[in-house]
């Protein structure tokens, strides 16, 4: 187990983009743990206790409204690490991270992030560079969506959902599982019934495969192109 946690923090995501030394002071500080379906591994709201990464399995990022409603924010999968904003201003975490199936996560604490991090400039900008990239997008999101079509809204939204949220550079699309058509559409935002419609009409151009609680993009270059605008379906 300790070889596929020194892997996939050594090769993949924000860890593994880490300078050498740095990279090796996150690996031997890191904890391990299980995580069952259904279980928060972050509570929003809770003090700052650490960053989080996945190794096995699947997490959701859940923001809850002060009336209770829940929003779909962002699905980490293996190498994918979230809490970045909290460990930022040491205050307390803006979302819930739920696991959607059983995980296992391993976690760098309050004190190892500091110590790691705190050392200097140059160390805090690489705590601070995936904040920044998350927030770039979340702009971009605010200011280019709220007028866009449903389809459009919908294709940006499987788009952003399918990748590491905090990425700066865009990778490949994830099958997007355990995530019910219900989530999807108040993840962009809309309704149940247009989200069905929209859907459907890209299943029909072969964009999509539908399931039972899963919807996998066969097309990603497309469904950017109309995530984008590029083009449009009849």
């Amino acid at each position: 187990m300790r070889t596929q946690i020194h892997n996939i923090l050594a090769e993949t995501g924000w860890s593994g983009s880490l300078p050498a030394d740095v990279q090796s002071e996150v690996i031997a500080s890191v904890q391990s743990e299980r995580v069952t379906r259904g279980h928060e591994a972050i509570r929003q709201g809770s003090p700052f206790a650490g960053l989080l990464c996945v190794i096995e399995g699947e997490m959701q990022v859940v923001g809850t409204a002060r009336r209770g409603d829940e929003l779909l924010i962002g699905i980490l999968r293996p190498g994918d690490w979230t809490g970045f904003l909290a460990a930022l201003d040491q205050g307390e975490y803006a979302f819930s991270v739920r696991a959607a199936r059983d995980s296992r996560i391993v976690r760098l604490g309050a004190s190892a992030t500091r110590r790691i991090f705190e050392q200097g400039l140059d160390r805090f900008k690489l705590l601070l560079r995936p904040e920044l990239a998350v927030s770039r997008k979340n702009y971009s999101y605010f200011v280019e969506t709220a007028y866009r079509p449903p389809m459009q809204r919908l294709a940006e939204r499987m788009m952003g959902l399918g990748r590491w949220p905090y990425s700066i550079v865009d990778g490949e699309m994830t099958k997007l599982e355990e995530l019910s058509q219900a989530d999807l559409a108040n993840a962009a935002r809309l309704s149940r019934q247009t989200t069905n419609t929209c859907l459907r009409q890209m299943a029909s151009h072969g964009l999509v495969r539908l399931g039972y609680k899963s919807v996998e993009v066969l097309d990603p270059v497309r469904v950017g192109m109309i995530a984008n605008g590029e083009i449009t379906l009849e």
